[in-house]
């Protein structure tokens, strides 16, 4: 097919849940909620700690896949716990000394304000330890309101069976905390320096598919920046979602690596344009760091794109 670029921007589309701006896992995932921990207990039991660092982990630009068996595997080989307790420095050990995650700060006063708002504000991520529960940990991202209010502290809960949105409010507070630093892989970690175009079938081409009954193909270019001052590597998934944002299905794919704050240029393959012209679907695209077919929105990052514009075969003819 001819190579067409179009510059025509619609509205901005953001994100729905926050889970898909940043990891979660559930420590009663049925994929490790058996296996056990340092001490004997299991992962679903007393694996919150574990669960909110395979959280920064997977995360984190320069890791690895993450998930709370793999990394309960290598701590167990590392002397990463004390009993079922965490040797908080070790899982910073994981990608090298001075490379990647890292423990930068601790406070053991409670609802430490200054301490969790400075933290987030410098870039990092912080595990505290929630008040009105004898021992749970749980991961707070975000900052969204005052800096002594426990509603303004966006969090994910390794506790949760299935993601909700929650602040630390749930909770009332805090009475310990861990920071760590690292590149994170979230929705600011990326731009789309273009819409996404679609491009279809030329009409004077348009008869060989029709005479044979079969679908009208696209191509699909786009524009993505990363502003991270280190590379990344993963899966540029191409993603048709419904009129009410939800995943429906994989498109195509390609596996990237683009170097610190740099560009590249991804072109996909769309089989048939029907549902974008006829069901009102759109496309969208969803970084992982590992591939599947039904990416989870939960350990996947669905990146804020400036639009998208469909062409019809007369627009490219006219051109």
């Amino acid at each position: 097919m001819k190579k067409y670029y179009i510059t025509y921007i619609v509205l901005i589309l953001t994100l729905n849940l926050l889970a898909a701006s940043f990891n979660w896992f559930s420590q009663g995932d049925d994929r490790w909620k058996q296996e056990r921990l340092g001490g004997g207990s299991s992962i679903g039991k007393s694996g919150c700690v574990l669960s909110c660092l395979s959280m920064l982990l997977n995360a984190e630009a320069t890791n690895q896949h993450m998930t709370p068996d793999r990394l309960n595997d290598w701590l167990r080989q590392n002397g990463g716990y004390a009993g079922n307790n965490m040797r908080w420095q070790i899982p910073g050990e994981i990608d090298g000394s001075g490379l990647g995650l890292e423990l930068v700060g601790q406070s053991n006063k409670r609802n430490d304000w200054n301490f969790l708002s400075t933290q987030l504000d410098q870039g990092n991520k912080v595990i505290v330890k929630v008040t009105g529960r004898r021992s749970h940990w749980v991961l707070v991202i975000k900052r969204d309101g005052a800096v002594d209010k426990a509603s303004s502290y966006l969090i994910n809960d390794p506790g949760m069976d299935k993601y909700q949105d929650r602040t630390l409010a749930y909770f009332g507070g805090f009475r310990s905390a861990r920071a760590y630093s690292g590149n994170w892989l979230d929705e600011e970690a990326f731009d789309l320096d273009s819409e996404i175009n679609i491009v279809p079938v030329a009409t004077d081409e348009l008869f060989l598919y029709d005479i044979q009954y079969l679908p009208h193909p696209a191509d699909v270019f786009v524009t993505l920046k990363n502003k991270l001052p280190v590379d990344i590597s993963g899966y540029f998934i191409l993603s048709l979602f419904d009129e009410e944002g939800i995943f429906i299905r994989t498109v195509d794919y390609e596996y990237a690596s683009v170097t610190a704050s740099g560009n590249i240029d991804l072109l996909y393959e769309l089989p048939d344009v029907k549902p974008l012209n006829e069901e009102h679907q759109s496309l969208r695209i969803v970084y992982s760091k590992y591939f599947s077919a039904m990416p989870a929105m939960t350990e996947s990052i669905e990146l804020i794109d400036k639009g998208i514009r469909n062409y019809t075969s007369d627009d490219i003819h006219s051109r």
